[in-house]
């Protein structure tokens, strides 16, 4: 519960920023902690052949790691797991915020990925979350620093781990940051490496149309090549966190499509509340809003649960309020990329 406790925290803004440790000084005077080194295994938060969070089954519900045989890899990066402290970026042999990255990051969000994937999930230095509301010259350097990790743990993993096999590239959160600038670095042109790509789940951050120049929004279920996005609303809301994004591009992940057509709740398949202690099926229904923010009515269960959602903003749940979709679109997208493939 002391993770869950944290991340509660994501969603009272203000209680963070007066209450919270925040870094003093600015990123060029603080000293910042060792880069990890990828060949190590402690240094992944997820890897297929080490028993990790990740590994989350429920097989009651029909939730099953079948990750020693599956064809495909997903490169997942977790979102925020430091939420307090007088640094820019965390250690990644910080015990607290690697506790996080397992307990919420992988078990709660990147095991959606292993009845399908291979997952892969990097430990880095994640920046402070108060560098979201501090100066942009210090929040640039704090986010440059955890993005350089991830793009070298990207460039291991393809180098070390990925053997040529088509792979996923899903993201949560700050997480989400990242995810899309490897896609602009690595995917948004004509590269050899997009004939390995089958989709991206940029999942709780926001996108934009003019995002990337090549790499599209996917309209459809069976879709691949291009992307999946969505921000998890209460009615009627059109900011993230207080701030006014929109208009942002949005997926509603009940239909997989990009229209505001109302999806009711008998669609969604099932929801893993953080006790991870069953699924919730019908759990909430979802309507894409003209602002591209995914629109949803409020779960009647308890916050422990599915926390924040006496907020408007239910980040935290993004994954978890469409879990059973999310695994069950996950391999339709797969079959896509197969058929394409056998056909060429």
């Amino acid at each position: 519960m002391k993770v869950l406790n944290l991340f509660i925290l994501i969603a009272v803004l203000q209680g963070i920023l007066l209450s919270c440790a925040v870094p003093l000084r600015s990123f060029e005077k603080t000293p910042q902690p060792a880069p990890p080194d990828y060949s190590l295994q402690k240094y992944w938060s997820a890897l297929p052949q080490k028993k990790d969070s990740a590994d989350f089954q429920l097989t009651n519900y029909g939730i099953v790691n079948r990750q020693d045989e599956a064809k495909v890899d997903v490169f997942f990066i977790t979102p925020t797991n430091y939420l307090k402290g007088f640094k820019w970026n965390v250690s990644v042999d910080d015990s607290t915020a690697n506790a996080e990255a397992d307990s919420v990051g992988c078990k709660l969000l990147a095991s959606v990925f292993n009845e399908s994937c291979k997952i892969y999930a990097p430990r880095y230095r994640t920046a402070i979350f108060y560098s979201y509301f501090a100066s942009r010259k210090n929040s640039q350097k704090a986010f440059g620093l955890a993005y350089d990790d991830v793009k070298r743990a990207f460039l291991y993993y393809l180098k070390h781990y990925n053997h040529a096999r088509p792979f996923i590239i899903a993201s949560h959160s700050q997480g989400t940051d990242y995810g899309v600038r490897l896609i602009k670095e690595f995917l948004d042109k004509d590269t050899s490496l997009r004939k390995q790509f089958i989709e991206a789940y940029l999942v709780g951050r926001p996108v934009y149309d003019t995002t990337f120049k090549n790499i599209k929004v996917s309209t459809h279920p069976e879709e691949i090549g291009g992307f999946v996005t969505w921000n998890t609303v209460s009615y009627k809301t059109n900011t993230f966190f207080g701030d006014r994004v929109a208009p942002i591009i949005g997926v509603n992940p009940l239909s997989w499509k990009t229209d505001t057509s109302y999806v009711p709740a008998a669609t969604n398949k099932g929801g893993l509340p953080f006790t991870t202690s069953r699924i919730d099926t019908g759990l909430v229904d979802a309507k894409l809003a003209p602002s591209g923010f995914l629109w949803v009515h409020k779960p009647d269960k308890p916050q422990e649960e599915y926390p924040a959602t006496n907020t408007p903003y239910y980040h935290l749940n993004d994954y978890n309020f469409f879990y059973m979709n999310i695994r069950e679109n996950v391999k339709i997208r797969i079959q896509s990329y197969f058929n394409a493939n056998s056909k060429n």
